[in-house]
């Protein structure tokens, strides 16, 4: 009885230090449950329990707000590295034709402000493979990480557009991911074949890209300029 006495004792002591139960109960050698039942009902052992939640969401906001930091720093390096490989890639590849035109293409065409990496959306075939074969052989992305998706009406055949994109695209049918039918009917036909997005999750490359239509445009500016 003494020695349980002196540990709840000690156990107060402890806890008007500002000590959490986990850490009275490992000191002691308790169980946690027991602690608790020491300071049941007490108002000021409740007081420090609200200091030392107070201190924790502290510590933890703090915490978040220095991984939030290192984060941002990360990605500020990571972005850095883009854009000057972007120029060095420039000053090789400024007079390849395919390497123009797929800039170009996405310049029109592709997302700039999302952070949804390489996208571009459109009806023409034609246009979709000069990007994708641009892709292949200019940005050197692996074929399996080309992905594409159909944007469809619904009296329109999903199997036979599919097989259209995959043709006159050169994209492989199991890179497509699962066509949307759009509402409605277009009684023209004038999208017989849909609307088809080619997609390259990489914000590394979409940087690069950004990169390139800027250094495109000033060389094309000061160009026009100069004559």
């Amino acid at each position: 009885m003494t020695g349980v006495y002196s540990k709840k004792i000690r156990a107060t002591e402890l806890r008007k230090e500002g000590k959490s139960y986990r850490e009275i109960a490992q000191s002691l050698s308790v169980q946690k449950s027991t602690v608790a039942y020491y300071f049941k009902g007490l108002d000021w052992s409740r007081d420090i329990k609200d200091q030392l939640t107070e201190k924790a969401q502290k510590v933890s906001r703090d915490r978040l707000i220095r991984l939030n930091n290192l984060k941002k720093i990360k990605w500020a390096k990571f972005y850095d590295k883009a854009e000057k490989e972007a120029i060095t890639d420039f000053d090789k590849l400024k007079n390849n034709p395919l390497f123009i035109a797929g800039v170009m293409i996405y310049w029109g065409e592709g997302t700039k402000n999302e952070k949804s990496g390489v996208k571009i959306a459109n009806t023409d075939p034609k246009m979709l493979a000069v990007f994708h074969k641009f892709l292949i052989n200019i940005c050197k992305v692996d074929q399996v990480r080309v992905r594409a998706w159909l944007l469809l009406y619904p009296d329109l055949n999903q199997d036979l557009c599919l097989a259209f994109w995959s043709e006159h695209v050169n994209i492989s049918e199991n890179n497509f991911y699962k066509s949307t039918i759009i509402p409605g009917r277009h009684k023209s036909r004038r999208l017989g074949n849909g609307v088809c997005t080619l997609i390259v999750s990489s914000f590394y490359l979409q940087k690069k890209m950004l990169k390139w239509i800027e250094l495109c445009a000033d060389q094309h500016i000061a160009g026009v300029a100069q004559w």
